[in-house]
């Protein structure tokens, strides 16, 4: 809507900076991984032409920001035919600034919020587990084939996508996105040639 964007852009400083650790087993009965990040993503509004700082100019964090990220998948050959597996992951919640209070101004009444991405929405953890069942392992044919059953989020946790915030009716009302709330039962048949 606004024909000089660059007047909406706010020149930031950013800065990056974490660790990653993988812990991989990858052959035997029981193999997988285990992986952890540490990371950050921090960024300082630098445009004092503009009035008032974001943050008092101070770092505060990117909207994807997400301290910590942890995942686990583990795989179980229970006979050449038929193996297990489960996959966890687990992260932070993204940043968000919230409302904490309210205020009359020029007579009407307006909204506080917190400073730039001072909270966090809920962390994310999800566990999905599947079990696979090869066909034959015959040397000459045209295809081989392989099921899959298993459950998307098998805890069915209901982990939040984003918050947002409303104000209806004078109240400042706060609600949660959750996608694939509910544990999700699947099935697949693989067809390789």
């Amino acid at each position: 809507m606004n024909d000089n964007i660059e007047t909406d852009v706010i020149n930031t400083k950013g800065k990056a900076y974490g660790l990653e650790v993988l812990i991989k087993k990858p052959v035997g009965k029981l193999n997988g991984w285990i992986g952890y990040t540490y990371s950050r993503i921090l960024l300082k509004a630098t445009d004092e032409t503009l009035g008032n700082l974001i943050n008092d100019g101070n770092f505060y964090p990117a909207n994807y920001d997400k301290p910590h990220d942890f995942i686990f998948a583990g795989n179980f050959k229970v006979n050449h035919r038929f193996s297990l597996s489960i996959n966890s992951t687990y992260s932070t919640g993204r940043p968000i600034t919230y409302p904490i209070g309210r205020f009359y101004y020029g007579g009407s009444e307006r909204v506080l919020y917190s400073d730039r991405n001072q909270y966090r929405i809920p962390d994310y953890y999800r566990t999905d587990f599947s079990m696979n069942i090869e066909g034959n392992h015959k040397v000459h044919q045209k295809t081989h084939n392989s099921w899959t059953i298993g459950v998307y989020n098998l805890l069915g946790r209901r982990n939040p996508y984003s918050v947002y915030f409303v104000s209806e009716q004078g109240q400042v009302s706060g609600y949660q996105l959750s996608i694939f709330g509910s544990a999700i039962p699947f099935i697949n048949y693989n067809i390789r040639f």
